[in-house]
């Protein structure tokens, strides 16, 4: 449905403004926020485990979100690692194929409407 909204409808737009409604790629908006979320997490492990390790009371939580994680050894570093930048994956995923979705959809009412407004006096000339 994008794709073909993509090549259609801005070809007709300015310069300036395909950029703005070109579809995201799922995949690299997954990758990136995944990563993100995966590396800060990790730091936040190593820094705690390389300078406090006495106080990783907060990273605790996160074991309730993901299976095996625990903030006081390198290995659970890692599986946290590996939790977050799958969560954060899916969640980049998600808001891309969203985002793609309502643009595509915003776009068919906007051309549906300018349409309807274009041929709103097409039965006086009849």
């Amino acid at each position: 449905m994008t794709e073909a909204i993509r090549n259609d409808d801005l070809s007709e737009l300015p310069p300036s403004l395909r950029f703005a409604f070109s579809p995201l790629v799922k995949r690299a908006m997954g990758i990136s926020i995944g990563l993100t979320f995966g590396l800060t997490l990790f730091s936040m492990n190593a820094a705690h485990l390389l300078f406090a390790p006495d106080r990783v009371q907060h990273l605790w939580l996160m074991r309730n979100y993901f299976a095996g994680y625990n903030p006081e050894t390198w290995g659970g570093a890692l599986i946290g690692l590996l939790w977050a930048l799958w969560t954060g994956f899916v969640m980049g995923w998600m808001f891309a194929a969203i985002r793609n979705f309502v643009v595509a959809v915003w776009i068919i009412v906007i051309r549906a409407k300018a349409n309807l407004a274009a041929n709103r006096e097409f039965l006086d000339h009849i």
